[in-house]
């Protein structure tokens, strides 16, 4: 991978290396490895610190919001990877040292910052003098020492207690079991065990030296080796891929993250073994204790003080802009969620014992002569403010900016909490989408709903357009010309008649996890506007939305798809192109919103074309699964002979 790094790029390099999906290759070109970081509150000034820094993914994202950083690894040849990559990526602010973790060359008092991440496990196996929990303190000790009075220590590290070990998961012995027993059992059952593991080959005497430990113990651990302040968050999908960081310290959000993922379209049988467990033990008050994998935080000293504190309390305190009185900031919550890729993230700001959030702040980092995604949106959610109160709708509402702060090349946006319960939440929910009474009352006011804000959105002014590229059959399919030719002919912005072609300005992504719906009166509130524009095609955001839920016909919900595409396929067709359930249910709320819209019905199929074509190129650099979705969607809608609720022609019978 280093020879083909040199030869050509990096991220080609390790794309070439690692399957497609692969956690190996997320971990290693996904800057989100260090999503924690703008929560720390460092500014451009400070000094960062990465032990253990392997292919250089975490030092690559450090780099963009730290003044310095010192990258440690002992193997050279990931030095050297690392060294390529900064160089491809013209970044100069990091210090690369080759040096072992246990023996670490460097000033005390120096940094703001330092990260071990998958690293304190294996202390114990890297320093063979004392004891593995004695080596451990005194690994965490230098540490501290290497740490400013006001640094932070973060730790990325598996719980020893996690479900998946009491289901057979190999610890890091390379066996089942061995973090669950005492030490001594563990020591034992390695020496016995014939399974060879590489990463225990300096352990001639086979005793179990990977220590790990509960959040307790972690807690423990940490305020021995002399730490004031320790804050624990449930790392998800894991700390290698830290995309939604939870507090451990608040069990309603950690239970609704679980039951979010649970609920969330995936792969396996709804009703799966694997997932009745898990639903079992996400109304458990063990949970809390069985989480997979932390993202700990220690701080040498307590109350430690940000800008981003002092801004937050400033925005926040007294004289903030709140509907439910005071809140301290010290005191407050933060739980992250993104995405892999993702330009930025969102932090829940919530208070112990409130059932309310009290505000989300968005954060992106990026240089700041680049499109900061934050500004965009904000402008944007100016626009759609202003033309609502014009509008006089009171059925839709959006969040309130509270404040904007820019801390080097990290930018923060504190936006007002959401009200009511997210859509994906009430949709995605056991049974909820095969109570046809029910979906159908509430989805006739979301729908309503959506329709006057689309009326509303159609008198912005000046409103960006969509990429005009975006209109084009994708690049992809320019090798199938009967593909091609029946996407042509079946084209609403072809087909329709002469001017009626023109796009709607739009939300641009509309979907079940950025609406909220208020199930005592019927309002949603609408967020993340940074894709609003001109020239989509007409229902697009009400095909969006509908889609988003992630439907599937129950004879679907026994199955074990192969792949994700499989799935969202598979959802797709119950979605549009069935007469049966929840399809149902879109038929008659889209047909009342092309009356509602002055949209001709038979365009439908048209319009439900144009859509794939233009989901087909926003997806390209935001989800290569999506991406490949739409476009084999594309392909079935003008290959197949389906009817669009089962009463609409789609591809070339729609053109007849």
């Amino acid at each position: 991978m280093l020879d083909a790094a040199r030869k050509g790029s990096w991220v080609e390099a390790v794309r070439a290396r690692f399957p497609e999906g692969d956690n190996m290759a997320v971990g290693l070109l996904d800057l989100q490895r260090a999503s924690w970081a703008p929560m720390l509150g460092l500014d451009e000034q400070a000094v960062a610190l990465d032990i253990g820094s392997g292919y250089g993914a975490i030092t690559h994202s450090l780099s963009r919001s730290m003044g310095e950083v010192y990258s440690i690894e002992a193997i050279p040849e990931r030095i050297e990877f690392t060294q390529e990559r900064l160089r491809q990526e013209g970044i100069e602010n990091v210090r690369l040292i080759q040096a072992s973790a246990t023996e670490l060359p460097l000033v005390d008092k120096t940094f703001d910052l330092v990260v071990t991440n998958g690293v304190l496990e294996w202390v114990g196996e890297w320093d063979q003098e004392r004891d593995p929990h004695s080596a451990q303190l005194r690994f965490l000790d230098t540490i501290r020492r290497l740490l400013k009075d006001d640094g932070v220590l973060v730790i990325g590290i598996e719980n020893r207690i996690g479900y998946g070990y009491f289901l057979g998961d190999a610890d890091h012995s390379g066996i089942p079991y061995t973090g669950l027993v005492p030490r001594s059992w563990a020591s034992f059952m390695l020496r016995h065990s014939s399974t060879p593991h590489h990463r225990t080959q300096l352990n001639p005497k086979r005793e179990y030296r990977t220590y790990t430990y509960s959040e307790r113990g972690y807690r423990k651990l940490l305020a021995e080796a002399g730490f004031a302040d320790v804050s624990c968050h449930w790392a998800d999908p894991g700390y290698n891929q830290p995309h939604n960081l939870i507090p451990v310290a608040t069990p309603q959000l950690v239970q609704e993250q679980f039951q979010e993922l649970l609920d969330h379209p995936g792969t396996s049988p709804w009703r799966s073994w694997r997932r009745q467990l898990k639903r079992l033990l996400a109304r458990s008050r063990f949970l809390p204790l069985v989480l997979q994998e932390f993202v700990l935080v220690a701080s040498k000293q307590l109350g430690r003080k940000t800008k981003l504190q002092a801004w937050l309390e400033d925005r926040l305190g007294a004289g903030g802009k709140r509907d439910d009185g005071a809140a301290d900031p010290q005191a407050m919550t933060w739980a992250l969620y993104t995405h892999s890729f993702a330009q930025k993230s969102i932090v829940r700001l919530g208070c112990p014992g409130r059932s309310r959030d009290v505000a989300f702040i968005k954060v992106h980092v990026g240089p700041q002569n680049s499109v900061d995604p934050l500004e965009v949106e904000l402008g944007n959610l100016g626009k759609v403010q202003k033309i609502l109160k014009a509008s006089a709708v009171r059925s839709v509402g959006v969040p309130e900016t509270l404040g904007v702060l820019r801390v080097g090349n990290t930018s923060y946006w504190l936006e007002s909490a959401a009200r009511g319960t997210k859509l994906s939440r009430v949709v995605r929910q056991a049974g909820y989408l095969e109570d046809a009474r029910r979906v159908e009352g509430e989805f006739a006011g979301i729908v309503a709903n959506v329709i006057e804000l689309t009326r509303a959105l159609q008198n912005i002014p000046g409103a960006a357009m969509i990429d005009g590229s975006w209109l084009n059959v994708p690049e992809e399919l320019k090798g199938r010309p009967e593909t091609r030719a029946a996407i042509e002919a079946a084209r609403y912005f072809t087909r329709s008649p002469a001017g009626s072609q023109t796009g709607w300005i739009q939300h641009g992504d509309l979907s079940v996890e950025n609406v909220f719906l208020d199930q005592q009166n019927g309002r949603i509130e609408v967020l993340d506007w940074v894709d609003l524009a001109g020239g989509f095609p007409p229902l697009y955001d009400l095909f969006s939305l509908c889609y988003s839920t992630g439907y599937l016909a129950p004879a679907d919900e026994a199955i074990t798809f192969p792949s994700e595409e499989e799935r969202w396929m598979a959802s797709f067709t119950a979605v549009f192109l069935s007469d049966r359930g929840f399809a149902q249910t879109v038929r008659d709320l889209i047909l009342h919103a092309c009356q509602q819209l002055d949209v001709q019905p038979e365009l439908i199929p048209s319009l439900l074309m144009e859509f794939l074509l233009v989901r087909s190129h926003y997806f390209q650099k935001k989800s290569v699964v999506q991406h490949r979705v739409h476009l084999r969607l594309l392909q079935r809608c003008t290959e197949q002979r389906r009817l669009v609720f089962g009463r609409f022609p789609v591809g070339h019978l729609a053109a007849v």
